[in-house]
C-alpha cells in the first residue's frame, strides 16, 4: 500500500513541476491531489480515485456555501463517476447512491444524462455520411429542409452549411429569442422560430456556440437517411462500439427511457434535492438529449483515441481537426481553444486535448482525451452547473490531460 502512495505522489508531482509556473491554482490542485491518502475504491484505481477527490471538493464545497441548506448539501449523496482508459486499460471511480430510493452505488454502469456530450455524436455521423458521399460538408442546410415549411435565415446572400452547423459557425444563437428551456415544441414550432431569427454573423466566420444549430444538423441528418436520429445514431456509432447502455431519451411523445435503464439511472440534483430529466423537443434532440454510463463513454474515448479499431476510425479523425478559432475556455492564458467538428481543441502548441462537456438540469459531464499519450477521461456528475463552478472541472480535467505523461504514470516497486 505504501507503494501505491509514493507512486501516485510522484506521478502528481511530476504533473506539478510541468505546470507549476502557471498560477496558484495548479499548486493547490497537485496538494490536493498528492493528499490523498485514503479512498473508498480499489487502490488499483489510483489516478481515478485522486481526480474522484478532487471532483468532490470542487462540486461539495461550491455546492454547500451556494446552498440555503448547507448540512443537506454537504450531505447529500450526489452521485459521481470518474473514468481513465490508457494503453493499460481502465479506471474507474464512483461516489454516491443511485438515487434516494435505490441505493446502489454509482459505478461505471450507472446511467446520466450526458447532455451536450451528445454533439459529437452527431458531427462523427456527419463526417461517416460525407465519407460515404451521401452528403458534403459545403451543403447549404435548405437544401435538405423544405422551403415550404421553413425559411432559412441567411446574411447578405451567405448562406448557411452544414459544416458551419457543425462547427457552430452558423450565426445562429444558443437558442432563438423567447424559447423556453424544458417546453415541448413541435418541428412546425421549431422551423417557425428558426425563420424568424437573424444570424449574427457571416456563417463560416465566426464561432459562437450553438444548441439549435447543432439540434437543427441532427435533424437533417435524419431527413437525410429517412431514419430516426435515435436509430442513426444506434446504427452509425453505438451498435459499432457496443455501447449497450447508452441512446437518446426522447420521442414524438417525451421522454422514453427502456425499464433496464431505468434502474440505473442516476438521479439529477438542483441545490440537493433531486430533479426529473429536462424535456428536449423530439426535432433537436440531438443537440443534449443523450444518456450513458462511463463505461460506454471509455468505448466511445477508446476509439476516438484510435486504441481499438473500428470501421468508423477515420470518420472519427476528421472530427478532431481544427477548423475554427473558439476562444478559451481554461483560465490558464497559455491555452488556446480551437472547434473541429464539435469538439474543443485545448492546446498549448506543443500538446492538445480533444473535448467535449455537458450540462443539462441536475447532470454536469465532461470527457476529453490527449491523442498523444493516449489518455481519456470521463467525469459524470448528477449535480447542477448551478449549484458549483464548471469552470473548475474544466480546469481540473483539461490540465490533467494536457499534461499527463504516459511514460511516467506508472511505477512499479518490486
Amino acid at each position: 500500500m505504501i507503494c501505491r502512495k509514493l507512486s501516485l505522489g510522484i506521478f502528481l508531482s511530476t504533473l506539478v513541476l510541468t505546470i507549476f509556473s502557471q498560477n496558484h491554482f495548479q499548486l493547490a490542485y497537485s496538494q490536493q491531489l498528492t493528499s490523498i491518502t485514503d479512498s473508498s475504491n480499489s487502490p488499483k484505481n489510483e489516478i481515478s480515485n485522486a481526480l474522484l477527490e478532487q471532483f468532490k471538493e470542487i462540486v461539495f464545497n461550491q455546492s454547500s456555501s451556494k446552498s440555503s441548506n448547507n448540512v443537506a448539501m454537504s450531505n447529500s449523496s450526489i452521485p459521481i463517476v470518474v473514468g481513465i482508459v490508457t494503453t493499460n486499460g481502465t479506471q474507474i471511480s464512483g461516489f454516491g447512491n443511485i438515487s434516494s430510493l435505490n441505493n446502489l452505488k454509482a459505478d461505471g454502469n450507472t446511467v446520466f444524462d450526458i447532455a451536450s456530450i451528445a454533439k459529437p455524436f452527431v458531427t462523427i455521423i456527419l463526417a461517416d455520411m460525407v465519407k460515404q458521399g451521401l452528403v458534403s460538408l459545403d451543403d447549404p442546410i435548405e437544401k435538405y429542409l423544405s422551403t415550404n415549411n421553413i425559411t432559412v435565415p441567411s446574411y447578405k446572400g451567405h448562406k448557411i452549411t452544414l459544416q458551419d452547423l457543425a462547427t457552430h459557425t452558423s450565426g445562429l444563437p444558443d437558442f432563438p429569442t423567447g424559447w423556453i428551456r424544458n417546453h415541448s415544441y413541435s418541428t412546425h414550432q421549431v422551423y417557425d422560430f428558426i425563420s424568424n431569427t437573424t444570424l449574427s454573423n457571416e456563417p463560416g466566420t465566426k464561432a459562437n456556440y450553438s444548441d439549435i444549430g447543432m439540434g437543427l444538423l441532427g435533424h437533417i441528418l435524419s431527413l437525410r437517411t429517412g431514419l430516426s436520429f435515435d436509430q442513426l445514431v444506434k446504427d452509425r456509432i453505438l451498435d459499432v462500439l457496443a455501447m449497450d447502455s447508452t441512446a437518446m431519451r426522447m420521442n414524438e411523445s417525451g421522454i422514453s427511457v427502456p425499464d433496464d435503464i431505468k434502474s440505473r439511472f442516476a438521479k439529477g440534483h438542483i441545490a440537493g434535492k433531486e430533479v426529473n430529466l429536462e424535456f428536449i423537443p423530439e426535432t433537436i434532440q440531438s443537440a443534449g438529449a443523450m444518456y450513458s454510463t462511463t463505461n460506454d463513454l471509455l468505448k466511445y474515448l477508446s476509439a476516438n483515441m484510435g486504441l481499438i479499431e473500428t470501421k468508423i476510425n477515420d470518420a472519427m479523425h476528421e472530427t478532431h481537426l481544427i477548423r475554427h478559432s473558439f476562444g478559451q475556455s481554461s483560465n490558464y492564458k497559455s491555452l488556446k481553444d480551437y472547434i473541429g467538428l464539435g469538439w474543443t481543441v485545448t492546446t498549448d502548441f506543443g500538446k492538445e486535448v480533444i473535448s467535449h462537456t455537458g450540462s443539462i438540469d441536475g447532470y454536469t459531464s465532461i470527457i476529453g482525451f490527449n491523442p498523444r499519450e493516449q489518455i481519456g477521461l470521463v467525469i459524470l456528475c448528477g449535480c447542477d452547473h448551478s449549484d458549483f463552478s464548471p469552470q473548475e472541472m474544466i480546469d481540473l480535467a483539461i490540465p490533467f490531460l494536457l499534461h499527463y505523461n504516459n511514460q511516467k504514470s506508472e511505477i512499479h516497486c518490486d
